[in-house]
């Protein structure tokens, strides 16, 4: 009877593994480079193949890991072009068309890819005419669509700073030494991984969110919507029980500085609830708005607060409000948060 016991224990625990296993949602993923415009960055050179390992692994163990365990998915299983068409594709093919992309990944069937994701990378230098100051100005244009079906899920055109980042170092030419190629390669490449950890974050939480139920994640149906997600243990409370002076701390012993903060993709009623925020932030001197429409609203923002600070509060605000962005800095006054849309069928 003991063995027999025993043995019962031992199967309702492999069904219980095997149960589990299949509720963990998986997504067959396919990152591939897209260079047909003329202007864009050829494909399979340095920097495109730096931009691509950074996307495949952001891709691969997302930074957001609680809000992809939602959805029952921790990551996406993410396969390697060169790999998977070795076999049957010329692969030195370059300026490659949509129409080529889409066939080259419904022809693989071993294994079949759910998600194709093309991208496009923009890239070249600008001379400040005043200071003769070399500046990067790059660009990452990604859209994710549904292999079978043609259905889009997700895309973005993510830019660095507007106003271009200064080569620096032995990639700036400076006292009469021409910039060295490395080094312009180099630094140009850090940049474009920096977009595509952005992309890859992005797409990966749209894709949990969308796909997780379909491809067979439990997640969403255990921990709600993700607007019920539980915000950061280290925030206590709202603004409705914030002194005036809100979550800042700190002395406000800064020249008084009027930052432009625009907020793009939020509802009218987060719109209502970023100002109230904001109101309450320490160091505040003055808020008004500079501009608003349907889904975006700039705010004219004086404060002792530095920049640092303010970045803090807009994550904290963010947290609280359940609303997943990332505050991004343009220029030394500016700064854009723009909210990631998510969809669930």
């Amino acid at each position: 009877m003991k063995m027999l016991a025993k043995t019962a224990a031992a199967a309702m625990f492999g069904i219980c593994a095997l149960t589990g296993a299949a509720s963990a949602a998986t997504i067959n993923l396919l990152v591939m480079q897209e260079d047909w415009d003329q202007e864009s960055l050829v494909r399979n050179n340095r920097i495109q193949n730096a931009v691509l390992s950074t996307i495949n692994q952001t891709l691969n163990a997302p930074a957001y890991q609680s809000r992809l365990r939602q959805y029952g998915i921790e990551g996406m299983d993410v396969y390697d072009e060169t790999a998977l068409t070795l076999n049957f594709y010329q692969q030195d093919r370059q300026r490659r068309t949509d129409e080529e992309l889409i066939s080259v990944v419904r022809s693989i069937d071993n294994p079949q890819m759910d998600i194709v994701v093309p991208y496009t990378i923009y890239a070249r230098a600008v001379t400040e005419p005043y200071s003769g100051i070399v500046k990067l100005q790059m660009s990452l244009n990604y859209r994710a669509i549904d292999v079978r079906s043609g259905r889009f899920v997700g895309s973005d055109n993510l830019d660095l700073d507007t106003k271009g980042v200064s080569f620096s170092g032995c990639a700036a030419g400076l006292n009469g030494t021409p910039a060295d190629p490395h080094c312009i390669k180099e630094f140009v490449s850090l940049n474009g991984e920096k977009l595509a950890r952005n992309a890859g974050n992005k797409l990966a939480i749209q894709l949990a969110a969308l796909l997780g139920r379909q491809y067979g994640g439990g997640g969403a149906g255990k921990a709600g919507l993700i607007d019920d997600a539980p915000v950061n243990d280290a925030i206590e409370t709202d603004v409705a029980t914030l002194p005036h002076g809100g979550v800042g701390g700190g002395v406000c012993d800064n020249i008084p500085t009027t930052f432009s903060v625009t907020f793009r993709g939020f509802e009218q009623r987060q719109m209502n609830a970023v100002e109230e925020y904001m109101a309450y932030w320490k160091c505040a001197l003055d808020l008004d708005v500079s501009s608003s429409d349907f889904s975006e609203i700039t705010f004219s923002y004086k404060t002792r607060s530095d920049q640092q600070r303010i970045l803090r509060n807009i994550r904290l605000m963010l947290e609280l409000m359940g609303v997943v962005a990332e505050p991004q800095t343009q220029g030394s006054n500016e700064i854009v948060v723009e909210a990631l849309g998510i969809r669930e069928n």
